[in-house]
């Protein structure tokens, strides 16, 4: 009898501490959700008066602290897939400045040291008759190609269809390929890419993508701005001084003029698309 009172009562603190511990949690999840509405309604009156406007979708992410990552260039990789591309009887010419250049009867594809490629081919098919058949072949090809992507997005317009995808989990905002699909059967390769693994060289925690400061570094600069529908924080790739392409961590904006990438730990537009 002893025990079964006993018992009852430690139920009976254990459910007290249950209870204590359930409500503690919720204040802190109250406490955090009302700090995060004073931050964004504050930001809200302090971008108007910049003279830009967050628009009413418009949700502040979080704060990420992201490494900077090196990522070596892969020329076997570049020439299987301007193999893919242009045949077996390729012929390969290699410029001072890295450039590497193959031909063939079926067309070119030209590899620059900063990732950026630039192929014209023959596919061997009918030009696609609407974005829907473009997709479908674009799929296809960059498939046969060798030229895929984690988390792959592919997205047309009319004759013109644009890959994109993360790296070590993240959005690259700059690197994406697009594919133009001509009258003639033939198709036009462009954009920066990228292949194997990035690593990091440097020790350290990182860079600190802190949303609030970004957002407003860039109110203040960016004159051309009205409104500002949303950012997101991942990498940009780029050749660093020593000529090594690596992954800058950066905001992606994007507003009613277009998308401007913002370097994450200067807080300065480094580039913009209409």
């Amino acid at each position: 009898m002893q025990w079964d009172k006993v018992k009852n009562v430690l139920i009976v603190i254990l459910l007290v501490v249950n209870l204590f511990l359930i409500g503690n949690f919720g204040a802190k999840i109250w406490q955090n959700y009302q700090r995060s509405e004073e931050l964004e309604a504050d930001l809200r009156t302090l971008t108007q008066e910049y003279g830009r406007q967050l628009d009413d979708s418009f949700r502040l992410p979080k704060d990420k602290v992201l490494p900077i990552l090196s990522i070596d260039r892969s020329r076997t990789d570049e020439e299987t897939v301007a193999q893919a591309m242009l045949g077996e009887a390729v012929e390969r010419t290699e410029q001072e400045d890295g450039t590497v250049l193959f031909q063939s009867d079926s067309g070119k594809v030209e590899w620059h040291a900063d990732g950026t490629v630039q192929a014209e081919c023959t596919t061997g098919e009918a030009a696609p008759e609407d974005a829907s058949a473009a997709l479908r072949l674009a799929r296809r090809l960059l498939s046969d190609w060798g030229l895929q992507a984690e988390d792959e997005s592919l997205h047309a317009d009319g004759l013109t269809v644009t890959m994109t995808g993360t790296v070590a989990g993240q959005p690259v905002h700059n690197r994406r390929l697009t594919l133009q699909f001509d009258e003639d059967g033939g198709v036009a390769l462009t954009g920066l890419w990228s292949f194997g693994t990035p690593y990091t060289t440097v020790q350290g925690s990182g860079v600190s993508c802190n949303a609030a400061d970004a957002l407003l570094e860039f109110a203040a600069r960016a004159q051309e701005v009205g409104r500002i529908d949303s950012m997101t924080a991942g990498y940009r790739m780029e050749m660093d001084s020593n000529r090594r392409l690596q992954l800058t961590p950066t905001w992606k904006i994007s507003t009613d003029s277009g998308e401007y990438l913002v370097d994450c730990a200067k807080k300065t537009i480094v580039d913009q698309e209409n």
